[in-house]
Formats: structure tokens, C-alpha cells, sequence
């Protein structure tokens, strides 16, 4: 068989990793197209993933709307020439205009209910689409559940398993307390008008929580020169060690925030974005909390850390969520076997 993926976000990489490491393995052909954001590529070349990239996010909303164009035509190109069985991706802005012009099935995985713009690009045309824990909206008979956090199909303990050594050998001591702070930039297309935190507000933060342990900030942005000593000193490729031994999270992603609570890091996402995997996080299993202002958020932090079994408490709602979960990989992969299944194409 041969699979399609198209990634065009960081946290899409470790989304798909696992699958395309599992097809490989099985003898499947796997071709993976990307986008130049962040660091994506530098994701992709550190786990060994060849990809064929073809755009690069642009500075602004018209540049982003221009670069889908370009994206999905070259996107089509390379399928022609490629011959997917199945094409996959997340939300599938130009996999689901491709795969209807090219009549290839579609696999299109989404966490972000009020994206309603990718919405209509990418998941109207798709064959299936794929949502996790706690999503609210309703696509009718080609929408397919499964249980869980998107995030598992990387961060389960069948797949990660945290290290202290690891953290140790980068020069960072796991074994005292610290407090993670995560700052995103706020430039996607479903990031538009919204803003992150303040540097008063991130200031008056450091200040408070810094009698609980070291304080370190990871930025998608350069820190302001008063909050430069704080930066995270930690490679990229072992954040996940980071905050699962973090004492606790201060985070502005919704992503990151799904991260800590798989991992057992108690975490306070400071963004306000209203996803129905961080209601589930929040309201079902009490591993998130998402006060609604850096005030209510410091409080919060202040009154977590004072709790002497805290990670202990926060290991037992992870152990509840994890026994209420699918294993997402092998959904996944049963989901494209399904696509190739019941809908043949036009190879």
C-alpha cells in the first residue's frame, strides 16, 4: 500500500510519527510531504523522516491563503507521480481538495472545533474524518470517535517513556523542583485575534512562583531581556522529558497543556481556547485547569504547589485516563487500511 501524509505543523510530526514508523515496518510505501513552520523540519530531520517540503508558512493571512493555493497544486503534482492508496493529515487543507480532484481517500484528523475556515478547506472533501476526547461538533456518517487524547498516539507509555537521564546528560537537574512556562506566538490562521500573556503579566508570574522552585520559559518568540535568564536550556527534541518532570506547567497551547496532563504533569493552560479535549482534561479527569486570567492562573499555581502529594494525585487521574483510552496509532492504522478497504480510487 502507499500512504500520503502532509504535515504542516510541528505537533503534527510527533502526531504521525508512530504511524508512518509502523507502515514502514510492514512493508508499506510511506511519501511525506511538509511545511516550513517552526520547527517542523527540524523535527522531521531529527527523527530520521524523509519529506519532500513544498511551502513555507507565510508572514501574514494573505501570504498563508496564497501558500495553500501553491501547497495543494504542488501537493496534487506529487500525488499524480506518487499514487496514494490513502492520503492523511491533520485538518487536510490541501489533502482534501487533492484527494477529491485525484479520487484518493482521505484520512483527516482535526482537535480544533472553532476552526471553522480549515474546517471548510480541508475536512469538507475529506473521506473520513477522525476526532478524539471530548470533541463536540458532528460530521454525520463519515466522522469516526475514538477514545483519548490525540496526543497519546506519541506520549502513551507504549510509546514514551520520560527520563531523567536524558535531562541529566543535557545538563539539567531533573531532580530539583521546577516550574514550566510555555510561550506560544500566536500566528496561526486559528490563532488569529487572540494574543498571549503580557510581559507584566509573565513578570508578576516569575516573581510569585519562583519560591517554588527554578523557573524556566521555553518561547516560540525571543524573550524579553528580563525574562532572557529564565530561558529553557533543555534541547527541543527532549521537551517531553521536561515537562514530565516538572513540578508543575504554566502553558498558553492547547497541545502542550494535552501533553502534560498524558505525561501526569499537573498544568494550567493559560490560553482561552474553548476545545472539547481541554473541557474533557479539565472537567472529566481534573488534569488541566484553565482559569481565564494570569491572576486566577497564578492562584491556582500557587495553591497546587502547596500540596504535598501533588504528583502522586496527578499520577492516579492520569492512570484513570490512560484505562479509558484507545491505543491511537493502532487506530490509525486500521483507519487507513479502512480508507484503502472500502474506497479504492483512481490510481
Amino acid at each position: 500500500m502507499k500512504v500520503l501524509f502532509d504535515i504542516v505543523h510541528p505537533a503534527q510530526v510527533h502526531f504521525f510519527r508512530n504511524c508512518i514508523g509502523r507502515l514502514r515496518q510492514r512493508g508499506d510505501q510511506v511519501l511525506v510531504t511538509a511545511r516550513k513552520k517552526d520547527i517542523a523540519l527540524d523535527l522531521l530531520n531529527a527523527l530520521g523522516i524523509e519529506y519532500t517540503c513544498i511551502s513555507t508558512k507565510g508572514p501574514n493571512t494573505a501570504a498563508m491563503a496564497w501558500e495553500l493555493v501553491t501547497r495543494t497544486i504542488k501537493l496534487i503534482k506529487i500525488a499524480r507521480r506518487f499514487k496514494p492508496d490513502v492520503m492523511v493529515a491533520r485538518v487536510g487543507h490541501s489533502v482534501g481538495p487533492a484527494g477529491k480532484l485525484l479520487g484518493v481517500p482521505t484520512v483527516v484528523y482535526d482537535d480544533m472545533e472553532h476552526a471553522r475556515l480549515q474546517a471548510a478547506v480541508g475536512m469538507t472533501l475529506a473521506t473520513y474524518i477522525c476526532t478524539g476526547l471530548g470533541y463536540y461538533r458532528d460530521f454525520g456518517k463519515r466522522h469516526i470517535r475514538f477514545r483519548g487524547s490525540p496526543v497519546l498516539s506519541y506520549l502513551g507509555p507504549q510509546y514514551f517513556r520520560p527520563d531523567r537521564n536524558r535531562l541529566r546528560q543535557a545538563g539539567f537537574n531533573p531532580d530539583e523542583p521546577y516550574i514550566f512556562f510555555r510561550i506560544v506566538s500566536w500566528s496561526a490562521t486559528h490563532d488569529t485575534g487572540r494574543t498571549g500573556s503580557s510581559e507584566t503579566d509573565l513578570l508578576k508570574a516569575v516573581e510569585r512562583i519562583s519560591r517554588f522552585g527554578k523557573v524556566i520559559i521555553s518561547s516560540e518568540e525571543s524573550l524579553p531581556a528580563a525574562l532572557k535568564q529564565y530561558k529553557n536550556p533543555v534541547p527541543i527534541e527532549l521537551m517531553h522529558d521536561l515537562l514530565a518532570f516538572a513540578s508543575l506547567a504554566m502553558v498558553e497551547g492547547g497541545t502542550m497543556a494535552a501533553e502534560c496532563a498524558v505525561l501526569g504533569a499537573p498544568a494550567i493552560c493559560l490560553g482561552t481556547y474553548d476545545f472539547g479535549y481541554l473541557r474533557a482534561l479539565e472537567n472529566d479527569y481534573g488534569l488541566i485547569f484553565r482559569p481565564g486570567s494570569m491572576e486566577r492562573a497564578i492562584e491556582k499555581a500557587e495553591e497546587l504547589l502547596t500540596q504535598p502529594d501533588l504528583k502522586e494525585a496527578w499520577r492516579e487521574k492520569r492512570k484513570k485516563m490512560l484505562a479509558e483510552s484507545d491505543d491511537v496509532v493502532e487506530f490509525m492504522l486500521k483507519m487507513i487500511d479502512r480508507a484503502a478497504r472500502e474506497h479504492p480510487g483512481r490510481r
